[in-house]
């Protein structure tokens, strides 16, 4: 990206925050049209797996979800908006099924409190975008609070019990956790209804109070923020307190240790990939206009997600304006593998691990579910490769082909 706030704007800005600290900046070579291809054991090791119980009357289907915590697996299934528990060993422990909270409502896992949290509008009310933010903007007012609904499940408690909860400031504002005392914040939009015209792209928050923002911008008609809402995608790393950060229309990765932030790496792609100077400066007329330039011109970056790095390799998601692609970089030969074109084979059970969005990372690992009728098919027609010892009993049992198994992996390192 070469506009007036891509990433030199960087520069001018570490003269008014000192915590941003200078570093060598590393390239990182993108050609979406021309990345290379491997087999899958160059890059993944480290397979393990975890049958699920099977239990009657408890069906995942195809569209689902894993999420990830210290003693269990949290799998949601969409479809009949059910919510099911199992420990990390596989064994069924827990059914919640969440379709009477509303249509609004998803669970999301919170680490910090170890809880299951499902935050949703009220259906009594019809709130639009411009009702949401001025709520927002006015949270004080102890009448707002009725147009939302918060339940939480306490992991801790084996109830798995809802609780109705009062939501909080950091609910609606979407404050995250970050360390000690502090939270993040990294929403943005724009709106005539925001009195302050500066705002910043990441926010840290303690006690409810701004400590400390960076990358500002115009709240109320910065031409690159109209007719759409955007966020910082901020990803833990296997350090305490060091994390990855990237913004929106922005081709730097950046590095936070603590409360400080620097650049560590930058996309460089070609020119037919990358925003013009006029995107950032020629406001769009209407939220349609908008998406007509994001249909006319899909290849060019929007931003970089899931950045992950090992010792040999970066794995990160790249969201252009109308599509997506999962990518590995070997950091020692410099190049980038588009990680749809990376192959398995029968020493991988010819299981596709990369580029799936439905993986999730905990740590320095990796899951992902796949149906048991892949792994019984694979078998059946290679009975010179040996069956994990975790599955012996499990595919002898004549499972459901839809039964899932979750697969755990690592990148080399």
């Amino acid at each position: 990206m070469r506009s007036y706030l891509s990433c030199r704007a960087l520069i001018a800005y570490c003269l008014l925050f000192p915590a941003i600290v200078h570093s060598q900046i590393q390239k990182i070579y993108l050609h979406p049209k021309a990345v290379g291809g491997g087999k899958q054991s160059q890059f993944i090791d480290s397979i393990r797996f975890i049958p699920l119980e099977v239990k009657d009357g408890i069906e995942i289907g195809v569209y689902n979800n894993i999420q990830v915590t210290d003693k269990y697996f949290l799998i949601t299934a969409y479809l009949n908006k059910t919510l099911l528990l199992y420990s990390k060993k596989g064994d069924f422990v827990k059914k919640i099924i969440y379709k009477k909270l509303g249509d609004s409502f998803f669970p999301s896992y919170n680490e910090q409190t170890n809880q299951i949290v499902f935050l949703g509008n009220n259906k009594n009310y019809a709130l639009t975008s411009k009702d949401q933010l001025q709520i927002k903007l006015n949270w004080d007012n102890p009448r707002n609070k009725k147009y939302f609904k918060k339940y939480t499940v306490d992991l801790n408690d084996t109830l798995f019990e809802f609780r109705k909860e009062i939501p909080a400031e950091n609910d609606i504002v979407q404050a995250n956790y970050f360390y000690d005392d502090f939270y993040w914040q990294g929403q943005i939009n724009t709106s005539p209804l925001y009195k302050d015209s500066i705002d910043y792209e990441f926010k840290i928050y303690k006690q409810n109070k701004l400590a400390k923002g960076f990358f500002p911008y115009n709240h109320i008609n910065e031409a690159r923020f109209l007719y759409t809402n955007e966020s910082i995608s901020f990803n833990q790393t296997d350090t305490p307190y060091i994390r990855f950060l990237t913004r929106p229309y922005c081709d730097t990765i950046y590095k936070t240790v603590k409360d400080s932030l620097f650049p560590a790496y930058q996309l460089v792609l070609p020119l037919e990939n990358s925003l013009p100077s006029s995107f950032f400066t020629r406001p769009f007329k209407n939220k349609t206009d908008r998406e007509n330039f994001n249909r006319n011109n899909g290849w060019m970056l929007r931003q970089v997600h899931n950045f992950y790095e090992t010792q040999k390799f970066l794995f990160f998601l790249v969201g252009y304006l109308s599509n997506y692609e999962y990518y590995v970089y070997d950091k020692k030969t410099g190049v980038t593998y588009k990680a749809r074109n990376i192959k398995p084979d029968s020493s991988q059970y010819n299981l596709q691990l990369l580029g799936d969005f439905n993986t999730v990372r905990k740590g320095n690992k990796f899951y992902k579910t796949q149906k048991a009728g892949d792994l019984i098919s694979f078998f059946e027609k290679n009975r010179n490769v040996l069956v994990p010892k975790e599955l012996e009993s499990f595919l002898k049992s004549n499972p459901p082909a839809t039964t899932p198994v979750i697969v755990e992996f690592e990148l080399k390192n």
